[in-house]
C-alpha cells in the first residue's frame, strides 16, 4: 500500500527521537527493575461504508499513470477512447522521464486519443492542471482516419476549438513538454467562449510568419540570447524593443543561433498530421512559435492573425452561471444593477487582487481577535485580506469569502470572468473566519461594525451596510448571539445566512435565529438540493446547485460559478471555479436585497421581511405557502425589485417576461424524461403558446401541470428506439404575448458507454482538525459504475471522509484534473460522529473545472490549487 507521512507524523517522530535520546542515549544503567506499566483499557472500534457514485456525464482517461487503476492504452487511431457526448473526461500524459513515478513514467505517455460525435457549433475545452508552459498540453480535432482537421497549441492552460461540421471525429491531446493531469470538456453550445492567447489552426494567420517582442537587452535573463540573433530590427539609442515580424522556415534554416533549429517543427506526433498541405505548414508555423515563447529573450511571439471585425463578449463565463436566469436575473438588471448600496460579507476576508472584484470593494475590517487564528501575524486590524485560511488539511486555503464576494457583485461587462449580482453595489469585506473557524464572538464584531455600532475596533465605517452575507454556520443557539442580530437588524440592516449543507432539520446559525432570513439551495431543476438542510426556519431558497450532474449539458458541473484563489504549492493564483452549497446560495439573495434597496433605499428590514411573507419576492416551490424546503419559495429577482419599487413609492409598470428553467437540457446517454418549468418571470398577464421542436420524432413535450395561460411544467422525453449511434440535437421553442424562447436539447445513443466514470477511487478518514488520515481504503468498482467502500477499525471519534483518483500518481487525490468527493459534500464535508457501526455514507466523485484562463482575453498562466486536501496514506482528499 502506497503511503504518504503527513508533516505533523514527521513532527511527532522528531520529538520521540528527541526523547528517547534524551531519555535513555548514552551513560550507564541503575539495573533497577521498571515498573510494570498499567494495563491500557481496550479500545472499541467501529466499521463504516458507503457507495461512491459517478457525477454523471463523467469519463476517464483509460491510461492514466496510476498503476492501480484499470488499463487500456489509447495511444493511436486503433486504439481510440470512445467516449459520451456531452462529457467532463480527466485524464493525463506525460513525456518520458517527466512526472511521478508510476505506470508511465518512463515510457511516457504521450497522446491520449479519444473517439466521440460531434454536433456543428459544439465547443472543446481542454483545462491543463499544470501552467502550460513547463508543463505544455496541445489539442487536437481529427479525422476518423488520424489526419488533423484543426487544432489548438498555445502556452496557455486552456486549449479550446469548435466544431464546424457535425460528425465522427477523433479528439487528441498530446504533451508537448512535461507531464500534467487534465480535463476534456464537451458540450452544448451555449454561447462563445473567450479564451487567452491562442493559437489555434482554424484562425486565420499568415503562413510562416511570426510577430515577436524581444526583451530589451537590459533586462534579458542570463543566458537569453539564442532567439536574440534573429532580430532584424535597427533601433536608435534608447528606443524600446519594438515588434519584428521573423520569416520562421528561413531563419530555422540559416541561423545556427536560432531556436528553431533544432526541432521538427511539429508539436503532434506524426501519425496525427494534417493531410491539406497548407495546413500542415499552419500547424508547423504554431509549434515553431510555441518555440519561440519558450526562449527566454522572447518577450511575446504570436502569429501574424489576420484580422476582421468580429464581437467579443464581455463576461466570458457569464454562459456558465445558469443560476442567473434561473431567479430572472437579467431582466433585472434592465431596472437596477445595485448602485449605491453596500453588502457586508462576513467570512473568511477576500483576496484584494482579484481582477474580477477591483473597483467592487469599500475598506472592511479583520475582526479575528485569536491572532492563531488569523494566521497574518496579529489579532484584530484594518487588513480584510484573505491570507488564506490553511483550511484544508494539505495546508491550502478555500478563500471562500472571495467566492462569496463575486456572487455578490462581481465587476460585470469588463470583458473578465463572471458577472455579480448586484454588480453595482459595493462590498464590504469582514473577516472572521481563520485557520480554526469563525467564532461567535468575532461574528458578532464584525456585525455591529457592519451595522455603525459600538464594536472592539473602536471605529465604524462611513456608512453602514445594507445587507450582511453571513455563508457561515453551525449548531447551538446563543441567547447572546440573537441580541446582537436583533440590535443590528433594528439598525437598519438585512440579514442573510446560509442554512447549511448537513442534509439535517436541525437549525444551523445565525440562518436560524428569528430575524435572520435562512436561505436554503436549490439545483438546476428547482429541486432542493441534496445537502442542503432544511426546516421552518428557512426563509427562501436560492440557487446553490449540484456538481454531481451536468442537466444543461454544457460539460460542466452545476454548481455555482465565482471568482476563487488558490494558493496550493505556495503560489497565489486568482482563479474561477464553480462550487455548491448554501454558501453559493446565501449571496444570491444578498446580492437581490441589494438590488431591491437601489430602488427602495428607505426599505426596513421588516420590509422585507414582510414582502417576503406576502410572496411578493419568490416563485413558490412545494407545497403551496411556506414550507420547510423552500420557506415562501425561489427568490425571484425581478418580482423583488419590482416589489421593493412599489413599495418605495416609484412604482415600475410591470411587464410579463416568458422564462423557461432550465434554459437547456442534456439527456445524455440513460436520462429518458426530464422537466421544464415554465412561469411569468414578471407582471401583467402572460399567454404562452403550445411549445415546438423540431427532432424529427425522437422528442417529445407534454404539458402536465398548466394553467389556462400555458404556464407550469411540461415533461420532455426521448425515445431512443430505432435510432443509430450518435449524438443528437434539437430545439424547444416556447412563444407568448410577450417573448420567446428557446431550450436546446442534446441526446446520445452509445450503447457501449457508461453514464460516468472518475476513474479509481481511493477514500480516507480524515481528523478534521489535524488533517491527518487516520484510515484508508482502496474502493472496489462495481458493475453499475459506482464504487463501494468499508473502512474497519476506526476507532470513536470525530472525522470526515473523501474520495478521489490519483491520475498522475503523486500519492495525492483531488489534484486539478482529478476526481473528488467527500460525504456529504466536497465543498463543506460533514463531521461524522463514530460511535457505533455506520452504514449508507454514499456520495457523488465527480471533477472541479478551473476556468482561470477562460476570465479574459489574455490569460494568467501558474499553477492553481485544490480547495480541499487531506493528507492521506493514498493521496490526499478535496
Amino acid at each position: 500500500m502506497k503511503r504518504v507521512t503527513s508533516k505533523r507524523s514527521i513532527l511527532m517522530m522528531a520529538i520521540a527521537t528527541l526523547l528517547s535520546q534524551a531519555c535513555g542515549g548514552g551513560g550507564g544503567s541503575d539495573n533497577s527493575t521498571p515498573p510494570t506499566p498499567p494495563t491500557p483499557p481496550p479500545t472499541t472500534q467501529y466499521t463504516l461504508s458507503g457507495t461512491i457514485r459517478p457525477a454523471s456525464g463523467t469519463a476517464i482517461d483509460s491510461d492514466v499513470n496510476d498503476p492501480v487503476a484499470s488499463y487500456r492504452s489509447n495511444d493511436t487511431v486503433a486504439e481510440a477512447q470512445p467516449i459520451p457526448n456531452p462529457v467532463t473526461l480527466s485524464g493525463y500524459v506525460n513525456q518520458p522521464g517527466s512526472g511521478s513515478s508510476g505506470r508511465s513514467r518512463t515510457t511516457g505517455d504521450e497522446v491520449d486519443v479519444y473517439k466521440v460525435s460531434l454536433l456543428a457549433g459544439q465547443p472543446i475545452n481542454l483545462l491543463i492542471a499544470g501552467d502550460g508552459v513547463n508543463d505544455d498540453l496541445d489539442l487536437a480535432l481529427a479525422d476518423i482516419n488520424g489526419k488533423i482537421i484543426d487544432a489548438s497549441a498555445s502556452q496557455n492552460r486552456a486549449e479550446s476549438l469548435t466544431i464546424k461540421t457535425g460528425g465522427d471525429y477523433l479528439v487528441v491531446v498530446a504533451v508537448d513538454k512535461g507531464a500534467s493531469n487534465y480535463v476534456l470538456t464537451i458540450g452544448q453550445a451555449l454561447a462563445p467562449v473567450s479564451t487567452g492567447t491562442r493559437l489555434r489552426l482554424s484562425d486565420p494567420f499568415v503562413t510562416g510568419e511570426a510577430i515577436v517582442l524581444f526583451r530589451d537587452a537590459a533586462t534579458m535573463p542570463a543566458g537569453g540570447l539564442r532567439a536574440q540573433a534573429l532580430n532584424p530590427t535597427v533601433r536608435e539609442q534608447g528606443e524600446p524593443e519594438r515588434n519584428t515580424l521573423i520569416e520562421l522556415d528561413k531563419q530555422a534554416q540559416v541561423s545556427t543561433y536560432s531556436p528553431l533549429a533544432d526541432t521538427a517543427g511539429s508539436c503532434f506526433p506524426e501519425e496525427f498530421q494534417p493531410d491539406d498541405p497548407v495546413l500542415r505548414d499552419k500547424l508547423k508555423t504554431l509549434c515553431l512559435i510555441k518555440v519561440l515563447k519558450r526562449d527566454s529573450s522572447v518577450a511575446d511571439a504570436t502569429p501574424n492573425f489576420i484580422r476582421e471585425v468580429n464581437f467579443v463578449p464581455n463576461d466570458p463565463l457569464y454562459q456558465f452561471q445558469w443560476h442567473y436566469p434561473q431567479i430572472n436575473l437579467p431582466q433585472t438588471w434592465d431596472l437596477t444593477t445595485g448602485a449605491n448600496t453596500l453588502v457586508a460579507v462576513i467570512d473568511t476576508g477576500v483576496v484584494l487582487s482579484h481582477p474580477d472584484l477591483q473597483g467592487q470593494l469599500v475598506d472592511g475590517y479583520d475582526f479575528i481577535k485569536d491572532p492563531a487564528n488569523a494566521g497574518d501575524g496579529d489579532g484584530i486590524d484594518r487588513d480584510p485580506s484573505d491570507p488564506g485560511d490553511r483550511s484544508n488539511p494539505d495546508g491550502s486555503s478555500s478563500f471562500h469569502g472571495t467566492h462569496v464576494s463575486g456572487t455578490v457583485a462581481a465587476a460585470t461587462n469588463n470583458s473578465i470572468g463572471v458577472a455579480g449580482v448586484a454588480f453595482s453595489a459595493k462590498v464590504m469585506p469582514l473577516r472572521v473566519c481563520g485557520q480554526f473557524g469563525c467564532s461567535d464572538y468575532d461574528i458578532e464584531q464584525a456585525m455591529r461594525f457592519a451595522a455603525r455600532l459600538p464594536n472592539d475596533s473602536g471605529t465604524v465605517p462611513p456608512r453602514r451596510a445594507d445587507v450582511i452575507n453571513l455563508s457561515i454556520g453551525g449548531p447551538g443557539f446563543s441567547s447572546a448571539s440573537q441580541a446582537v442580530y436583533d440590535q443590528v437588524r433594528a439598525a437598519g440592516v438585512v440579514i442573510v445566512a446560509a442554512a447549511g449543507n448537513e442534509a439535517s432539520s436541525e437549525p444551523s446559525y445565525p440562518a436560524g435565529y428569528p430575524g435572520v432570513i435562512g436561505v436554503s439551495a436549490v439545483d438546476i431543476n428547482k429541486n432542493l438540493a441534496p445537502y442542503s438542510n432544511f426546516g421552518p426556519w428557512v426563509s427562501v431558497a436560492a440557487p446553490g446547485g449540484s456538481t454531481a450532474r451536468d442537466v444543461n449539458g454544457d460539460g460542466k458541473p452545476d454548481g455555482v460559478l465565482s471568482t476563487v484563489a488558490t494558493d496550493s504549492g505556495g503560489k497565489l493564483v486568482n482563479d474561477y471555479v464553480i462550487w455548491q452549497g448554501t454558501s453559493m446560495a446565501t449571496p444570491h439573495m444578498a446580492g437581490v436585497v441589494a438590488l431591491m434597496k437601489s430602488v427602495a433605499p428607505n426599505l426596513t428590514p421588516a420590509d422585507v421581511a414582510n414582502l417576503l411573507a406576502s410572496g411578493a419576492l419568490t416563485e413558490d416551490l412545494g407545497t403551496a405557502g411556506k414550507d420547510d424546503r423552500f420557506g415562501y419559495g425561489l427568490i425571484n429577482a425581478y418580482k423583488a425589485v419590482t416589489a421593493a419599487a412599489n413599495t418605495g413609492g416609484n412604482p415600475v409598470n410591470p411587464t410579463p417576461i416568458l422564462a423557461v428553467s432550465p434554459s437547456a437540457l442534456n439527456f445524455g446517454i440513460s436520462v429518458s424524461s426530464q422537466t421544464l418549468t415554465v412561469l411569468n418571470g414578471g407582471g401583467s398577464n402572460l399567454t404562452v403558446n403550445a411549445p415546438t421542436e423540431n427532432s424529427g420524432g425522437w422528442l417529445s413535450v407534454t404539458p402536465t401541470q398548466i394553467n389556462a395561460s400555458g404556464i407550469g411544467n411540461y415533461a420532455v422525453a426521448v425515445r431512443r428506439d430505432g435510432l443509430a449511434d450518435g449524438v443528437y440535437s434539437a430545439t424547444i421553442t416556447f412563444g407568448s404575448n410577450a417573448n420567446g424562447v428557446q431550450v436546446r436539447v442534446i441526446m446520445q445513443i452509445a450503447n457501449n458507454l457508461s453514464a460516468g466514470a472518475v476513474g479509481q477511487q481511493y477514500v480516507l478518514l480524515v481528523n478534521p482538525t489535524t488533517g491527518d488520515t487516520i484510515a484508508d481504503v482502496t474502493a472496489v468498482r462495481q458493475a453499475n459504475g459506482s464504487y463501494t467502500y468499508t473502512l474497519s477499525d476506526v476507532p470513536a471519534g470525530s472525522y470526515e471522509i473523501f474520495a478521489g483518483s490519483d491520475s498522475n500518481n503523486n500519492q495525492f487525490i483531488c489534484d486539478i484534473g482529478e476526481s473528488c468527493g467527500a460525504y456529504i459534500t466536497t465543498d463543506a464535508p460533514v463531521m461524522i460522529e463514530v460511535n457505533q457501526n455506520r452504514s449508507g455514507l454514499d456520495f457523488v466523485s465527480g471533477f472541479t473545472v478551473n476556468l482561470a484562463d477562460f476570465k479574459s482575453v489574455k490569460a494568467d498562466t501558474g499553477e492553481t490549487g485544490k480547495r480541499r486536501h487531506s493528507t492521506r496514506q493514498v493521496g490526499t482528499a478535496h
